[in-house]
């Protein structure tokens, strides 16, 4: 009764809050727009990346990774499970792409992501150089901990042999829409694709 009268509902909100700034939420998509080749149905995939500190802020860089399976539901749209870790916490989500235009050279897949503690929406779009190989950004606003975010990628995916995809990323994000909150993040990914 007492501890119910000295901290009220405060305490499950503060609990709440120091969980949503320590979690860690895909830092990178590595999906680019129409990224399953035709034929294929699956991709599975693991990524690295490297969050670089804040310009104005003595921080240490943080190390980031995640692991996907992507799923063609039908012709357009695609499920995919994620998984986000770091050192010192793992979580979960989903995500539902909607592959709105899957050209041959140019490719737009609107997409919502939603997990533990994360919830992102993005639009993936890849222009394809030649058959495996495009270049790719995802534009995406979502959260990082309890900042909302937006994040702007480029990316490079070549696939090299049959359905072995590697791709880099480089991307700027500005939490809480502050310039100096700015980070770079960059990474590599490997993925195989079905």
């Amino acid at each position: 009764m007492f501890f119910e009268a000295r901290f009220g509902r405060t305490l499950p909100v503060a609990f709440l809050l120091a969980l949503l700034s320590q979690a860690c939420s895909p830092s990178q998509s590595f999906r680019p727009g129409g990224g399953l080749v035709s034929g294929r149905s699956n991709e599975i995939g693991i990524a690295l990346s490297s969050i670089e500190p804040r310009p104005y802020v003595e921080e240490p860089t943080q190390r980031l990774g995640q692991v996907w399976w992507m799923h063609a539901l039908d012709e357009r749209w695609l499920f995919t499970t994620l998984l986000a870790f770091d050192t010192s916490a793992v979580l979960g989500g989903t995500a539902l792409r909607w592959d709105a235009l899957p050209g041959s050279r140019l490719a737009v897949s609107p997409e919502l992501e939603l997990g533990l503690f994360w919830a992102a929406a993005s639009v993936p779009v890849t222009l394809h150089l030649w058959q495996g190989t495009g270049i790719y950004t995802s534009p995406r606003i979502g959260n990082w901990g309890a900042e909302v975010t937006p994040f702007i990628p480029v990316g490079v995916t070549s696939e090299l042999f049959g359905g072995f995809v590697l791709r880099a990323e480089a991307e700027l994000s500005w939490a809480n829409f502050q310039y100096y909150n700015r980070r770079l993040h960059w990474g590599f990914a490997v993925a195989q694709q079905w």
